[in-house]
């Protein structure tokens, strides 16, 4: 009789864990995702017309789509960062980086403010260039998309370390 109590406690366990998980993936994991790579899509496309608009200006030389890399950072600084990093090889720069950055910034605040994408806090650009540095041939940079509390999180942790 012992026996088939325990037999009985570990499928009742098995079970709860099983749907524990399967209630997690269905009501945040997959919606999580879903919405970071909606987030993509936005940020992609802002950065991509803001290089546009800086080839325009001779700061950067013509690239195509698939020059330009990006990969979701969310997985190091937690679940609902939307920040993405890009890197474009380095010799279509035209400009010393911290100017590409100053021009690059103002080029995705234009994007922001010609296509009304708002920020989480009113007045502020929703696209922010939180880092850029160089590695080997490729030029790097990470693109804030500030639509939830907590990005703005994350950047004022970002300024706090600096």
């Amino acid at each position: 009789m012992n026996i088939v109590l325990i037999i009985q406690i570990l499928i009742g366990l098995i079970a709860a864990f099983a749907i524990y998980n399967l209630m997690h993936y269905l009501f945040v994991t997959r919606p999580s995702k879903k919405r970071l790579l909606a987030a993509q899509r936005v940020v992609n496309q802002a950065v991509m017309a803001a290089l546009q608009a800086l080839v325009k200006d001779g700061k950067v030389s013509q690239l195509n789509e698939e020059e330009l890399h990006s990969e979701m950072i969310a997985h190091i600084w937690g679940r609902g960062v939307m920040a993405f990093e890009y890197h474009i090889p380095v010799d279509r720069v035209r400009v010393s980086i911290p100017d590409l950055r100053d021009v690059l910034s103002a080029a995705l605040s234009d994007y922001s403010q010609k296509n009304h994408i708002r920020a989480q806090e009113k007045g502020k650009s929703a696209f922010v260039i939180t880092d850029m540095w160089q590695l080997d041939d490729r030029l790097h940079f990470d693109v804030a998309y500030l639509v939830n509390l907590t990005t703005v999180e994350y950047l004022d942790d970002l300024k706090r370390l600096h």
